[in-house]
């Protein structure tokens, strides 16, 4: 485990995590609670037991999650860029008009 590896138990098991630039101990350890939550949010709604399975639906669910979110981005970005466009249109407008 080189220094700035991160160890956390998940479902009981000591996992060791490799060092994420830019996140503190606490910043990671919040990453392993919300994935130990997933887990367990899955195990319960599906009654699914195998923690292969587990892991990879909650893999899946946050790779869905991750996607939403781009596309979200991606929209907001189009809508800001369209903004800008616009109060940059009146702004000719007006020094235009002002000539």
């Amino acid at each position: 485990m080189s220094n700035n590896d991160f160890e956390a138990k998940v479902r009981g098991r000591t996992i060791k995590f490799p060092a994420v630039d830019g996140l503190t101990e606490l910043e990671l350890g919040g990453i392993v609670a919300q994935v130990e939550e997933k887990i367990s949010q899955i195990e319960e709604k599906l009654n699914v037991v195998d923690t292969s399975k587990l892991a990879i639906l909650a893999a899946y669910a946050f790779a869905v999650e991750l996607n939403n979110l781009r596309q979200k981005s991606e929209t907001n970005r189009e809508a800001d860029s369209r903004k800008v466009e616009e109060m940059v249109s009146m702004l000719e407008k007006t020094l235009e008009d002002g000539k």
